[in-house]
């Protein structure tokens, strides 16, 4: 104060204690430091078998066992769940799939000249027959991971003197009974599907501390997750704190692809011919 020592800063040093003993960094208004402190891992096994082509049939096979551990996805900006301890955050990947096998191939029907069957049909007919061929890609692939999220967790931060900042992130719930990785299967429905199949939403334990005055406590919307037994979950964190269930906990549905092809070749010179195709993309139907 200077009206007590005559200089702004006076009653700190006055009194013995260093200049940045209230604030870190005195001289400045604010500080903000960009930086890259994430990282991410990726390991995998690859596998892949190869067949030649060889009486008009080849095939080739490709299997992926991996696991894809990182902060974030994209280069984006991140606000930790908290600033103090990164590793909270360090979890699998949006992009991560534990398994993912891809197969492809084609097969040359077995009919025409030098083939085994109608081989000594009449021209035209051997001309019809002859040259078709059958492709397809199959691929199947572990569901992506799925973070389940609470009410959003808040940290607070000052840039300037007087200023409040909030960053909001994404917060989990407590786990308080048994939810192992691999809970969860999709379980069609005359009115849609479940995938939480035998879980219920209860009203959240924490309405007990919830004040009845003013109809607060009736107007109180958290949920619980609930087992068929009625026993609790997963709960939504005490405000101020983090939940003990870990990001991208489980995986999501399996995903599996079929696309086929059927082509005919006409020759119609020694250096031309002329091609009919037919495709078939997502034969299973399944969602991209």
């Amino acid at each position: 104060s200077t009206t007590v020592t005559g200089k702004a800063g006076g009653l700190i040093a006055r009194n013995g204690f260093p200049d940045n003993f209230i604030v870190a960094n005195p001289q400045y208004a604010a500080v903000v430091m960009n930086t890259n402190p994430g990282s991410s891992t990726y390991h995998s096994m690859n596998l892949q078998l190869t067949k030649r082509l060889s009486h008009g049939f080849t095939n080739s096979f490709a299997y992926t066992w991996s696991r894809s551990l990182g902060e974030q996805n994209g280069d984006g900006g991140l606000e930790y769940q908290d600033p103090r301890n990164h590793h909270q955050n360090h979890a699998l990947l949006g992009f991560h799939r534990t398994h993912d096998f891809r197969s492809n191939g084609t097969f040359e029907l077995p009919f025409g000249p030098g083939r085994r069957f109608l081989s000594d049909a009449p021209g035209i007919v051997k001309r019809l027959v002859e040259r078709w061929q059958l492709g397809g890609i199959f691929s199947w692939s572990s569901g992506a991971p799925i973070t389940i999220t609470a009410a959003n967790a808040e940290t607070t931060w000052t840039a300037v003197p007087g200023t409040i900042n909030l960053a909001r992130t994404a917060n989990t719930p407590n786990i308080l009974g048994s939810f192992p990785k691999s809970v969860g299967s999709i379980t069609p429905t005359t009115s849609g599907a479940y995938y939480f199949d035998g879980y219920n939403q209860v009203t959240d334990p924490s309405i007990s501390g919830i004040t009845g005055q003013q109809t607060l406590s009736s107007s109180f919307s958290n949920k619980a997750l609930a087992d068929a037994s009625g026993n609790i979950i997963l709960a939504n964190p005490t405000p101020g704190t983090i939940g003990t269930l870990g990001r991208t906990w489980i995986e999501g549905p399996t995903h599996a692809g079929f696309d086929v092809n059927l082509v005919k070749r006409i020759r119609i010179a020694e250096k031309k011919e002329f091609e009919i195709r037919v495709d078939a993309v997502n034969v299973m139907n399944n969602p991209r």
